[in-house]
């Protein structure tokens, strides 16, 4: 198989429950990959968090591989889902022909350890032979003493994992994928670089199909499409989040069954992903939401549905558990759970060493409270090893697992216990904030022993930051104003430039008194809260609250244009990463947008159009306000319809969102597409509801309204008449004839298409039901 000749270059980001996320890939030159990462995770808040991103570089050619050098090479049945009581048809299974090339072959110098990790993935993503066998060909290695490393580079060169984890593992071998296969159907799309190209032919088709996925209409796929819209940072500008999620993450997201693979993209994985056990998102979702809290758990530590937004569907149609899969994943995890405690124990001297002035201290303290967690559910495995370092590693997690009372208490057992057993500083990072601030608030005496390089850059900073977050919070007791002048006079000190510093000080801040630190941050100067944006955008959410920080970005009814556009622009550029974080923050800025437009609707439109506002959202939000505001300057609306983001809500979308809003406005929109010479635009909205009578009737919670879908082709039909309509809708019905036929939509799509415009024709008076019936029986027959 011809080289991929890609390079990569990805990092993962968790913030919940240390899972992996989007990751960035970037394409290289005709050598292996040029540039290394680093996978960093850090610790687990709450049950809603998204990930946040860290990166490291930590090379710029691939790591040397020798005996003495790091990475090093250590030599050495799911049944199909039932049926629900009421769920759509799956799509028939992608026919897949024979390989016509030889089945991969085992790598042969693959270490034991390695093939442990290929067993997890495989029993856990059940790929079909043929892609196990793939799978069991790649050039897989064990990075020793260097946990936070998961790279690849590449189908023709290798790929390295610091630790068991499954999801990681699986997301480098699926970088390494990429040229393992031909794509089915599409011969001539290779994978050898032609002379100009940046991207192998087959790639470059594998994106051009993502983004028309993305453009599609909500239909069976839809769950997974508003997931990827989720990412942090997606955009038609910035398309890698993308990209690299669905190369390298699609079994996680997917559970690795191809059904769930939308149409246009099943040709690049049909050799690889097997059939089931879920076969429809309906079930996937339904399954996921009906498991109990153990049973959920274990699903995510294999599975992406977690990051679904499933509040919307919602259903009362029952799914039965796919037999054998969570036992089979409860087994499979626990053998790499136990696993990644093994190989601490047994690198342990390999991750010594002196403080870094760039330390990743917050990948440190999420794998090191990985492995506290790991203790309380695998307690005896440290002992059963008679590795070196095994029991001084299970007395420390022994002891941290017992620590109990409030913060102070437990600095006092941790100090105590730390003259006795000097091992233990290994594994402050681990420990809570509140209670390490307690135990540097009396600038203990650590013993001079080597410890963990990244446990030795923690403690340098925990000394540094401890006496200052004592000295802010001290004078915000005295008075927010003082504890601004103590925040603002540290910051000018320590500058803006070191973020994981300034992360670490205002988690600090915040687990220490967060109500002292949340007034001491609202009377912070709005300059200060602006350089900090980039920094902290999680930590000063939490602080401030969605009034108070769009009062400090200056997001107010009456502030200047210009000082709009530059918060507006602040608030949506700089997130925290979670989109249900951000759901507030954005819904205040529709109120504000909406106080607005009632007083300057015009003015109002102009202003928005110069940022990268969320038309959509805003429609959703404040249909009324959205209205007025597209109402009063024509030709600017259409411009700002236009001119949405085809990634996130392209034209078709918003007039989509406009039809339940306005549906007079949207028909407007829809015409001018078409009397602008936008013929496809026009088609592709009239085409957008297809799905919405099935869709509405499984999930009554979603914002789908066949009256004013109704009401819409009224519209239209009122002012350009029936033959411009059955014109219109015959166009749109050849133009997704076509994309069914070469699979880029389901071949269900012209059904539910005619089923919805009917069932809108009903809502209609008898005159308007009979024309539009005319249309549709012109249209389809």
């Amino acid at each position: 198989m011809a080289s991929l000749l890609k390079s990569v270059v990805c990092f993962t980001f968790t913030v919940a429950a240390m899972l992996l996320a989007i990751t960035l890939a970037a394409c290289g030159e005709e050598t292996p990959a040029q540039t290394a990462h680093i996978l960093r995770e850090t610790a687990t808040p709450g049950p809603h968090a998204e990930p946040s991103i860290e990166v490291r570089i930590s090379a710029t050619q691939p790591p040397e591989v020798t005996q003495s050098s790091t990475p090093t090479v250590t030599p050495s049945e799911t049944a199909s889902l039932p049926a629900s009581t009421r769920t759509p048809t799956p799509l028939p299974p992608t026919p897949v022909p024979t390989p016509a090339f030889p089945r991969s072959t085992p790598h042969p110098y693959i270490s034991a350890w390695a093939k442990q990790r290929l067993a997890a993935v495989i029993a856990l993503y059940r790929p079909t032979p043929a892609g196990e066998a793939l799978l069991r060909s790649l050039d897989l290695r064990q990075m020793k003493g260097e946990p936070g490393f998961f790279g690849s580079y590449g189908f023709d060169e290798w790929a390295g994992v610091g630790e068991a984890k499954p999801v990681p593992t699986m997301h480098e071998l699926m970088h390494s994928y990429w040229g393992g296969f031909p794509v089915i159907g599409r011969p001539e799309l290779g994978w050898q670089r032609q002379d100009g190209e940046d991207i192998v032919p087959a790639l470059a088709a594998y994106h051009r199909d993502i983004l028309a996925f993305m453009a599609q209409s909500p239909d069976d796929y839809e769950m997974l499409r508003q997931r990827l819209r989720n990412l942090p940072g997606i955009s038609s500008e910035n398309t890698e989040p993308l990209f690299h999620s669905l190369e390298a993450d699609l079994p996680y997201t997917t559970g690795g069954d191809l059904g769930l693979v939308p149409p246009v993209l099943r040709k690049y994985w049909g050799y690889f992903l097997s059939d089931g056990p879920f076969h429809t998102w309906e079930r996937a979702a339904g399954w996921y939401l009906a498991l109990s809290h153990d049973q959920r758990a274990v699903a995510n530590e294999f599975l992406g549905f977690q990051h679904l937004d499933l509040r919307e569907y919602v259903t009362e149609s029952t799914y039965a558990m796919p037999e054998g899969l969570l036992t089979t994943a409860s087994r499979t995890l626990e053998i790499e759970e136990r696993q990644r405690l093994t190989d601490l124990a047994e690198q342990f001297d390999l991750l010594l060493g002196d403080a870094q002035l760039e330390e990743d201290f917050q990948f440190w303290r999420g794998y090191l409270q990985d492995k506290l967690s790991l203790y309380r559910t695998h307690q005896t495995h440290l002992d059963s090893l008679t590795l070196t370092r095994a029991r001084d590693i299970a007395d420390a997690l022994k002891f941290l697992s017992t620590l109990h009372g409030n913060p102070t208490s437990r600095a006092l057992m941790l100090a105590d216990r730390i003259s006795t057993q000097p091992f233990l500083v290994n594994f402050l990072p681990a420990v809570d904030n509140p209670t390490l601030l307690k135990l540097f608030a009396n600038d203990p005496d650590l013993p001079d022993v080597p410890t963990l390089q990244a446990t030795a850059s923690f403690v340098e900073r925990l000394r540094r930051f401890s006496d200052e977050v004592d000295r802010v919070l001290a004078e915000g007791r005295e008075s927010p104003e003082s504890g601004a002048r103590a925040l603002e006079g540290f910051l000018d000190d320590a500058g803006f430039e070191h973020e994981q510093d300034l992360r670490l000080f205002f988690d600090l801040l915040l687990d220490a008194d967060p109500a002292t630190a949340r007034n001491t941050m609202s009377a912070v100067g709005k300059d200060t809260v602006r350089k900090l944006m980039p920094v902290v955008p999680g930590q000063l959410r939490a602080m401030l609250g969605p009034e108070r920080l769009l009062e400090k970005l200056d997001v107010t009814v009456d502030a200047t244009e210009a000082e709009l556009r530059r918060g507006i622009g602040l608030l949506i550029e700089e997130t925290s990463g979670n989109y249900r974080i951000e759901e507030p923050f954005l819904e205040r800025l529709y109120e504000i947008v909406a106080d607005r437009a009632y007083i300057s609707p015009g003015g109002t439109a102009r202003l928005v159009s110069e940022t990268s506002f969320p038309l959509e959202g805003m429609i959703l939000n404040q249909p009324e306000a959205a209205v007025a505001m597209l109402s009063a300057d024509s030709a600017l609306s259409i411009a700002l319809v236009k001119g949405s983001d085809p990634l996130i809500a392209p034209p078709a979308r918003i007039v989509y969102r406009l039809i339940a809003a306005d549906p007079g406005l949207a028909a407007t929109i829809v015409i001018t597409f078409d009397q602008d010479g936008r013929r496809e635009m026009a088609i592709e909205a009239l085409a957008y509801l297809a799905y919405d009578k099935a869709r509405s009737e499984k999930y009554p919670q979603l914002p789908i309204s066949l009256t004013q879908d109704g009401a819409f082709l009224n519209s239209l039909l009122e002012r350009q008449g029936e033959a411009w309509l059955r014109t219109k809708v015959g166009e749109a019905v050849d133009l997704y004839s076509e994309r069914a036929s070469a699979g880029e939509v389901a071949p269900d799509f012209l059904e539910h298409y005619r089923e919805t415009l009917g069932a809108a024709a009903d809502t209609l008076n008898l005159q308007a039901k009979g024309q539009m019936t005319s249309v549709i029986r012109a249209a389809f027959d």
